[in-house]
């Protein structure tokens, strides 16, 4: 594989191994080259086995994971958030979030509040369908582009949060009691969703900041609101990055590239 990054033109190869056993390797990405770098290690991931994250060095991550419980992550814990049901998931993350708006909200609010934020029927009811997708989002900050690609040995880009957390680590994601954290099986669980569904594949992560390459983003208004209602979710920081859902619906939701802000 070393050979292979770089038989890319890539230098600074770096190889590490998690607090879970996960053998890591990154190559430095020359400037403004990250896109065509990833897209290359990823249409050869079939053949190869390793998931490319435009994200940090091998060291760097490998750093990352010494914040978790070595249970949570690695082989074995991802057989065990590859059991586990997205849907089900999903539905536990939206339960979570609404309890934690409950305790803001009046009761007179609450209908309301649910209808804007939380219910896709009633969203869709204000859409059309795409015709010109958006161009899609992207969190433009200085250390964007990214300066490094993080190889996994993973079947698919959904599995890294779990095999190396810490690349996703939302500090501010608000839930109800029973449910107040995102972990790393909950991250693998939004993303195999979105996967399954959008074709979406993780792209890069640097701590508190993900973005997706979307490969079949939803058109009709039905599935678009329900995946601006699940982002609202996740993040509920895209109230500043693109704004409120039927935004999300309407900038981000239907274009090739999503990307995702916890502040």
């Amino acid at each position: 594989m070393e050979r292979l990054l770089t038989g890319y033109g890539l230098a600074d190869v770096q190889e590490s191994t998690t607090a879970g056993g996960v053998r890591l390797l990154s190559a430095a990405v020359p400037p403004q080259d990250h896109d065509h770098i990833w897209r290359a290690l990823r249409a050869d991931h079939g053949r190869t086995g390793w998931w490319p994250v435009l994200s940090w060095s091998a060291r760097e991550a490998h750093r990352s994971t010494f914040d978790y419980p070595v249970e949570a992550q690695g082989t074995d814990a991802l057989r065990r958030a590859l059991a586990l049901d997205p849907v089900e998931c999903f539905a536990e993350l939206t339960r979570s979030r609404w309890e934690e708006r409950l305790a803001d909200l009046e009761p007179a609010q609450r209908a309301e509040v649910w209808a804007e934020d939380y219910d896709a029927q009633a969203l869709a009811g204000r859409l059309t369908r795409v015709t010109s997708p958006p161009p899609g989002r992207r969190r433009e900050t200085s250390a964007y582009p990214p300066g490094e690609v993080l190889l996994v040995p993973a079947a698919a880009g959904h599995e890294v949060p779990v095999l190396v957390p810490g690349l996703i680590e939302p500090a501010n994601w608000f839930g109800g009691p029973g449910h107040p954290d995102l972990e790393p099986a909950d991250h693998l669980a939004v993303l195999r969703l979105w996967h399954e569904r959008h074709a979406a594949d993780l792209y890069f992560a640097n701590g508190s900041r993900l973005e997706l390459s979307v490969g079949r983003p939803p058109v009709e208004p039905v599935e678009v609101a329900q995946c601006a209602v699940e982002q609202f979710v996740y993040c509920g920081d895209l109230g500043q990055l693109v704004g409120d859902p039927i935004d999300v619906a309407r900038k981000q939701v239907p274009a090739g590239h999503w990307s995702f802000w916890w502040d």
